[in-house]
């Protein structure tokens, strides 16, 4: 199965399909009857219902060692499940739409962003780390670096 965010068949050589050599990545879809794609890069400008689409097509495409027909399922389902806060869950698209905010320096800090993304203060009372909001926000920079 090949994944929609690929771009057609492109081919740099004026050699016949059968003539051409083809790296081990694609020798799988060689046999089969759909044409051979080439990863391209997601568009930027993603929406709620486009971002998880997005994401998966770009760890695919800075992977490009992954067959074309791997299941996605379980990227997937990481994606929609970043760091948790007290038991908090926060939504994917916003925590993005923030990221975006830090990069064009909107806001400050990782802490700024992980308060605005709803991650509460410590509670004292609670016994809840003075470093929380600091915690949180190096487990989103070290999620988001990975990727």
């Amino acid at each position: 199965m090949l994944h929609p965010g690929y771009g057609p068949p492109q081919s740099h050589s004026q050699s016949p399909p059968a003539a051409r050599s083809l790296t081990p990545r694609f020798e799988a879809s060689v046999t089969s009857p759909s044409p051979i794609r080439r990863r391209i890069l997601p568009d930027r400008a993603v929406t709620v219902d486009s971002i998880e689409d997005a994401y998966v097509h770009f760890i695919l495409y800075c992977n490009p060692g992954v067959p074309l027909d791997v299941s996605t399922s379980t990227l997937r389902e990481a994606f929609q499940t970043p760091p948790k806060s007290g038991g908090k869950s926060f939504n994917t698209f916003h925590l993005y739409q923030l990221i975006e905010r830090l990069e064009t320096k909107e806001l400050k800090t990782w802490a700024e962003l992980a308060l605005k993304l709803g991650v509460a203060p410590p509670d004292q009372e609670k016994g809840e780390s003075a470093q929380k909001i600091q915690q949180y926000a190096v487990r989103l920079k070290v999620l988001t670096h990975l990727t």
